[in-house]
C-alpha cells in the first residue's frame, strides 16, 4: 500500500507560502528531479529561499 499523498507540481509565477515560515512566496523556479523550487518572497526584497520541497507548500488562491 502505498501512503505516500500525491503532490502537485507547482508551476514559476504561482504564489504559495510554507508552513515552516511565515509570508507569501513566487515560484522562481522548479527542479522537477529534486521535486523542489527556489521561492522568491513578494515583499520586494528579492531574497530567494531555494530547494523547497514540493511537500511543504501550500497554494494560494489567485487574485
Amino acid at each position: 500500500m502505498n501512503s505516500e499523498t500525491n503532490v502537485v507540481a507547482p508551476k514559476r509565477g504561482d504564489r504559495v507560502s510554507m508552513a515552516q515560515q511565515e509570508g507569501v512566496f513566487e515560484v522562481a523556479d522548479i527542479n522537477s528531479l529534486m521535486q523542489t523550487a527556489n521561492l522568491k518572497l513578494t515583499d520586494g526584497q528579492g531574497h530567494i529561499t531555494r530547494n523547497v520541497p514540493w511537500t511543504a507548500l501550500k497554494p494560494l488562491a489567485k487574485k
